[in-house]
């Protein structure tokens, strides 16, 4: 797969190690869990990107999200989404929401 323009360097999130699984409820005798604490996976708010050229962490059958204006090319990791589920990012002037 050929690499788009510019491809988004994102930061994987550090989850905390040995997190819990926390019973919230019991409904019918079946416990209802959660895993992360409310906002337990941080967004991406301010991507920095790179060239296709310099984006050797990747590989070319790696997935990505594309988005463009028709001037502007941007790609986003879907290995990396997998970890923030969300880019708060600008195209030009316009803000939009990248999800996964």
């Amino acid at each position: 797969m050929l690499r788009v323009v510019s491809l988004a360097v994102l930061a994987l999130a550090v989850m905390g190690q040995g997190r819990q699984w926390v019973e919230q409820a019991v409904i019918d005798g079946d416990s209802v869990v959660r895993g992360l604490a409310k906002d337990g996976i941080p967004a991406i708010d301010e991507p920095e990107f790179v060239t296709a050229r310099e984006a050797t962490f990747m590989v070319d059958e790696e997935y990505v999200l594309g988005v463009t204006n028709g001037s502007v090319k941007k790609a986003y990791s879907t290995w990396l989404l997998n970890s923030h589920e969300i880019v708060n990012d600008r195209i030009g002037q316009a803000p939009i929401a990248v999800t996964w």
